[in-house]
């Protein structure tokens, strides 16, 4: 199937600021919930959860924006993998 990832940038809900600071996880963790992220602006520490949840308008904007492509890209597979079927 073709690449859909797509990168949402997140603000913080407090100052509107773009980036922030957090500890990588180590290598036999994964990225949880409950990791941290604080605002390098305000200094403001959200959960990954919390985070998420603060853009979540921008998040489904991002999904319904490329909701074409995603049904375009799916009927092409169906194609394929149906090709040389006789119904």
């Amino acid at each position: 199937m073709d690449d859909l990832s797509i990168e949402v940038g997140l603000t913080c809900p407090t100052c509107g600021c773009t980036e922030f600071e957090s500890e990588q996880p180590g290598e036999d963790e994964d990225c949880t919930d409950d990791r941290l992220f604080t605002c390098a602006h305000c200094g403001r520490a959200f959960s990954r959860k919390e985070l998420i949840g603060a853009n979540a308008e921008s998040i489904d904007a991002a999904i319904d924006d490329m909701q074409g492509e995603i049904i375009e890209v799916a009927a092409k597979e169906l194609k394929r993998a149906f090709k040389g079927w006789k119904i």
